[in-house]
């Protein structure tokens, strides 16, 4: 190792985090942007509002589910990188990949709220869950291999991590199988990552 790759290994994770941290606060800020208002023909009534709050059940409800599995995905960089405390570029890439599907999930969700009875949006939706999961792994799979940890970190907690990590893609692969069959039905496969993610955790506290 020449003295610039070791120079490289040593980066702080602190601009990784402030990163993470802005790009989370504006998708998650987005999504509630994406809900339309009422484009309302003639004059407004009580009954004509009245209608538009019922149809807009669909749109709170996606963006409540939107919004808590962004809070779920913030939550688990958090939890990675408690152990991790040292970086280089290519980790810093990973994460900056990572986060550009994270940025595209205000969209996902705005497609599956206008189209979500039809495969498409939803399968985009998914493809979109699928990714992050993925780069979720890759950035645990990279600082293990560098050894990037903090010096307390322990096999059990490795594989705590490492069994969350995988949670995520297997829901979305779930639900991409389940939106061919009934796309309206494909987002309950993601309730898997609240009840496995507590499991695991038993298991290791």
């Amino acid at each position: 190792m020449n003295a610039n790759d070791k120079h490289d290994v040593w980066l702080t994770t602190k601009r990784i985090e402030t990163l993470v941290d802005g790009i989370f606060a504006i998708a998650m800020t987005l999504l509630v942007l994406n809900i339309d208002l009422p484009q309302m023909l003639g004059p407004v009534s009580d009954p004509a509002i009245w209608q538009y709050m019922v149809s807009l059940f669909q749109q709170l409800g996606i963006y409540a589910f939107s919004f808590i599995l962004l809070a779920s995905f913030w939550r688990a960089h958090h939890l990675q990188f408690f152990y991790i405390e040292k970086s280089d570029s290519i980790l810093i890439w990973l994460n900056v990949i990572w986060l550009m599907f994270v940025a595209l999930v205000p969209f996902s969700t705005n497609f599956v709220s206008n189209f979500g009875n039809h495969p498409l949006p939803m399968l985009f939706f998914n493809v979109n869950m699928f990714l992050i999961g993925i780069f979720f792994i890759l950035i645990w799979t990279y600082a293990r291999r560098k050894n990037l940890f903090i010096k307390e970190m322990t096999p059990e907690h490795d594989r705590m991590v490492m069994k969350i990590n995988y949670i995520l893609p297997t829901a979305a692969l779930v639900a991409i199988f389940i939106t061919f069959v009934s796309p309206i039905w494909s987002p309950v496969s993601y309730f898997l990552i609240f009840i496995l993610k507590n499991a695991f955790k038993k298991n290791i506290l």
